[in-house]
């Protein structure tokens, strides 16, 4: 009986502890605490610090008094799991519940880097490093290493995970290390890229399995290989799957596809000198990616595709075409079916 009392007694003491504990807590979510400026002070929460490593910056920078209050009042109200990383702005007289509330809303974007259609990795490295975001050397060194490349899908022969990482506008925190932002990239490419190699017709799908294997991720690679050529041929979307009808009429044919954008890639990737000036003497240099010496796909991507050109070349025009050339000036070209019929093309347009 006496033990019964005691473990009762206890059992309310606890009670009244807890409860002590929940109304004191709900006083200093009431509590006001007064920031030391009537201007902003501004907290940039890094990618994977811990609500404890932020209380305490909070304490640090004047915006809270307590941070182990902070911690307790953010683990009782279970907002330490929806912190934000990001930049957080704080002002004036603020409860806790208020400084709990603003950790938890979306920052506004720190860096806003628009990556455009096309760009190889190299050029999105320098675009990131000109944009404050991370080195080009960083970024080289995670998109062509072994780990991410796996985790992309690409094969072992890749040397860098090209055309994974999708072009499109990104909201970076500050602090994002490269792998960060490569990882964002990838994810965005699976939500919007990789579900459009399953609705990959029976002609392509036979002539991508020719080119590269049956296997499904292999389709994908070489699905996306079309797609970079297309992205780099024209930016006219009336012509893109003119372009792809083109590209898939030559390999089912085994003719070369004759592309200078591969020949270019093929020569900036071995390191040859480069200045903007395709020759006759880059033409008949061997490099894999030389499509006037190879009759197949270059052995992967050629840049980043574009959602406009992935559907190009899952959805190429039904026409007979086997050439095209640039009209000019306005970035448009022609299209042949044979090859008299394109050296006059070449003629009118081109070495005039």
């Amino acid at each position: 009986m006496r033990r019964s009392l005691f473990l009762a007694g206890s059992a309310l003491a606890t009670l009244v502890l807890a409860g002590t504990s929940v109304v004191l807590l709900q006083r200093e979510l009431g509590a006001r605490t007064q920031v030391g400026t009537d201007e902003p002070v501004i907290l940039d929460v890094a990618p994977g610090e811990s609500p404890a490593q932020i209380a305490k910056r909070l304490e640090e920078a004047g915006i809270i008094r307590s941070a182990r209050v902070l911690l307790a009042l953010s683990r009782w109200r279970g907002a330490d799991r929806v912190f934000r990383y990001g930049r957080h702005e704080f002002k004036g007289s603020l409860t806790a519940d208020d400084v709990l509330i603003e950790l938890a809303r979306t920052p506004r974007p720190v860096i806003r880097v628009t990556i455009p259609e096309g760009l190889t990795w190299r050029e999105i490295g320098t675009l990131l490093e000109t944009a404050g975001a991370v080195s080009a050397a960083d970024y080289q060194t995670v998109v062509c290493g072994q780990d991410f490349r796996r985790e992309a899908g690409a094969p072992q022969t890749a040397d860098c995970a090209e055309g994974f990482l999708f072009p499109d506008t990104y909201d970076l925190a500050p602090g994002m290390s490269a792998r960060q932002i490569a990882d964002i990239q990838l994810r965005r490419f699976r939500a919007v890229a990789a579900p459009l190699a399953s609705a990959l017709g029976p002609t392509q799908t036979t002539t991508l399995a020719d080119q590269n294997g049956p296997d499904a991720s292999e389709r994908l690679w070489a699905l996306l290989t079309v797609a970079s050529i297309i992205e780099k041929e024209t930016a006219a979307a009336a012509e893109r799957p003119l372009v792809a009808a083109v590209i898939y009429n030559r390999l089912r044919l085994g003719m070369p596809l004759q592309m200078d954008p591969t020949v270019i890639y093929g020569v900036v990737a071995s390191g040859q000198p480069w200045d903007g000036n395709l020759t006759r003497h880059h033409l008949e240099t061997p490099t894999p990616y030389n499509t006037y010496t190879r009759r197949e796909l270059p052995p992967g991507p050629i840049c980043n595709p574009g959602i406009a050109s992935l559907r190009a070349a899952l959805a190429p025009a039904d026409v007979p075409f086997l050439y095209f050339v640039a009209r000019g000036g306005d970035g448009s070209h022609e299209f042949n079916t044979n090859l008299a019929d394109h050296n006059r093309a070449v003629q009118r347009f081109q070495i005039r």
